[in-house]
């Protein structure tokens, strides 16, 4: 690839963690009940321990591959028939989940902010918005997700006005109460929370330094965002109640509500605003990526593009009727994500390994 157009370690950075930092962590609090409870912070540890794991993994396979994009990988290891039928599942993955944080996008904005505004019309808004992004060349996605990334400074702020409330350390005490196995479950669940780590699939070819200089900047990705989600969820755990988390769905939310001040009111609904951002952001990521998977529109990403957009708006009309059928399509995408998300790389990997199958190796 030509330093023309390349990515810096400063923009994959960026890339990651606004693409990571998405809906699940508003709601993860809640989710953590039924399993690790006051534990909860200990199971997105062990979550961000899993996901570096499956980082390294998937940079050794795109180590061996510096020069080829995720679907060239798949064809050379798969062969033509086969490795279309995966790109396609990946790409069906890709819609699917834009879809399903458009869904919550439009779910949470119609229940907090904009309560007489049309759902449709709220999904419509956001999908022009990120259309307009994802038609864009990959540098410039990556730099305005740099450049937006101050808004994470805005969200530790704001949160730090919740100390201001009662909180007490011992609803996260005794350590370990939970048990390793609600532990463990719990560390299932953040990992569907922080999922878009498989950007680095297609950003690998992209980076200025590959090698073990990109394993590092993805590493520092990877242990942000997992502090990031462990703070928010340590947060909620010490502010309300067991009881209380089990019945709000969105905590992360409403630990600022009962916050006023003479010249600031619902700390929350701006707390909420600057979340939006990332939301958005994640949906710009999968329409992209969905660009770019299949090989037959090389070359006319721009057409994908507004071809993605159209299908992730007319699945979102279809599925936002019914609540039952929202559950499960949220079902079928979690478990669509185990296949495409961990499963392919770890096997693509595997055969390049047994069969001895490569490209030319970049060093640092």
């Amino acid at each position: 690839m030509s330093q023309t157009i390349s990515l810096t370690n400063g923009q994959i950075f960026f890339l990651m963690i606004q693409t990571q930092v998405g809906f699940g962590i508003l709601t993860l609090p809640n989710t953590l009940q039924s399993t690790s409870k006051g534990d909860g912070w200990m199971s997105v540890l062990l979550a961000g321990a899993v996901i570096q794991l499956f980082l390294v993994m998937i940079w050794l396979l795109m180590r061996r591959f510096p020069r080829f994009i995720y679907s060239e990988i798949t064809t050379f290891l798969l062969g033509k028939t086969v490795g279309t039928f995966i790109n396609t599942i990946m790409y069906l993955y890709f819609i699917l989940a834009a879809t399903f944080i458009l869904l919550q996008f439009a779910s949470i904005i119609k229940e907090h902010l904009l309560l007489s505004t049309p759902f449709w019309v709220i999904g419509l808004l956001m999908m022009l918005t990120c259309t307009y992004l994802a038609i864009s060349d990959i540098r410039i996605i990556a730099r305005f997700f740099a450049l937006i990334s101050v808004l994470i400074l805005f969200k530790f702020g704001i949160s730090f006005f919740s100390f201001l409330l009662p909180v007490d350390l011992h609803h996260i005490l005794p350590l370990g109460s939970s048990g390793v196995k609600q532990i463990a479950l719990g560390g299932k669940d953040c990992l569907l929370t922080v999922l878009g780590f498989e950007l680095i699939l297609f950003l690998y070819p992209l980076a200025s330094k590959k090698g073990t200089t990109f394993l590092k900047v993805i590493t520092w990705a990877n242990v942000f965002v997992t502090g990031l989600t462990a703070y928010f969820v340590i947060l909620c755990i010490m502010i309300f109640s067991q009881p209380a988390l089990e019945e709000i769905k969105y905590p992360v939310i409403y630990f600022l509500r009962p916050l006023q001040f003479q010249m600031i009111d619902r700390l929350d609904l701006l707390f909420l605003s600057i979340w939006i951002v990332p939301l958005g952001i994640s949906i710009v990521t999968y329409i992209y990526m969905g660009s770019k998977i299949l090989p037959f529109f090389r070359g006319k990403s721009y057409k994908l593009v507004l071809m993605n957009s159209t299908l992730i708006f007319v699945l979102f009309t279809i599925a936002k009727k019914d609540l039952d059928s929202q559950k499960l399509y949220s079902s079928f995408v979690e478990y669509l994500s185990y296949a495409v998300v961990f499963a392919i790389p770890c096997i693509l990997l595997l055969i390049s390994y047994l069969f001895k199958k490569s490209g030319k190796e970049v060093s640092c």
